[in-house]
């Protein structure tokens, strides 16, 4: 339970400055999903079930600030967290361009589903979301994968020292 709220709060205030901050009209088309690297971030350090409640909550929070009326992150996030816990102790994610392109492509994946999910429950014909996949998403993809090393160290070190304790020796009484 100590790992939840400080992680929820993390996420909110990633939500928040993601919302606020990132929606300028000169970097629209340019700016980082957070929510992302935070979701992957989750996967790979946190349990199945506390990490899953975590990203579904944010997944839900992106829905209600965005006024996504499908629910279509509140889906897809703890989709993207179960398969990249699927993955975590497949691969290995210590160099910049593995961290980058695992990011790239689970965000890739995510955005597929999306369309594929509004292709499925809208009857109308989605002929101007194609050119808007290839003009904003894959730039915002990719400038999510880029700044994923940092964010991705940053969240380790994170995690480490506020909830991984080293062993204390048996001479050691406190």
């Amino acid at each position: 339970m100590k790992q939840f709220f400080p992680t929820l709060l993390l996420g909110i205030l990633f939500l928040t400055l993601q919302t606020t901050f990132f929606v300028s009209p000169t970097i629209y088309w340019v700016r980082p999903d957070l929510l992302l690297i935070l979701t992957l971030s989750l996967a790979l350090l946190y349990p199945p079930l506390s990490g899953g409640i975590i990203v579904f909550f944010l997944g839900y929070l992106m829905d209600l600030f965005s006024g996504n009326g499908f629910g279509l992150y509140t889906f897809s996030r703890p989709l993207l967290f179960f398969g990249a816990q699927l993955f975590k102790d497949h691969i290995y994610l210590e160099s910049f361009l593995l961290r980058s392109s695992f990011v790239f492509l689970f965000g890739l994946a995510e955005g597929i589903v999306l369309l594929l999910i509004l292709k499925a429950l809208n009857p109308e014909p989605l002929g101007n979301l194609y050119p808007l996949f290839f003009i904003r998403f894959l730039p915002q993809v990719f400038c999510t994968a880029l700044l994923s090393p940092l964010f991705f160290s940053l969240f380790r070190k994170g995690y480490f020292l506020l909830y991984v304790h080293p062993k204390r020796g048996l001479g050691d009484r406190s």
